[in-house]
């Protein structure tokens, strides 16, 4: 998801397009819930669980819920650590 993210941009200078550092180009820092969902390949449902047993932390956004890309990464990582552990 977040690789996808940028490969789905173009790099500067193909045609008709100028680099600029004065702005970097826009990528995502939160997630939806199906996102994240699509991501894991796992079901909404089950990310919900997760969210609602603190093991995903989330901010809201009125009602809605939105994972940040950092926590995505974290979540990952702890699940490779205890991967590994065992």
């Amino acid at each position: 998801m977040i690789e996808q993210d940028r490969k789905n941009q173009s790099p500067a200078g193909e045609k008709g397009e100028r680099a600029s550092s004065a702005v970097p180009p826009f990528t995502k820092r939160y997630y939806r819930v199906d996102e994240v969902a699509a991501y894991f390949a796992v079901s909404e449902r089950t990310i919900y669980r997760m969210i609602y047993a603190g093991e995903i932390k989330t901010i809201r956004i009125r009602d809605r819920i939105r994972i940040s890309v950092k926590e995505v990464q974290a979540f990952e990582e702890r699940a490779i650590a205890t991967e590994n552990d065992d």
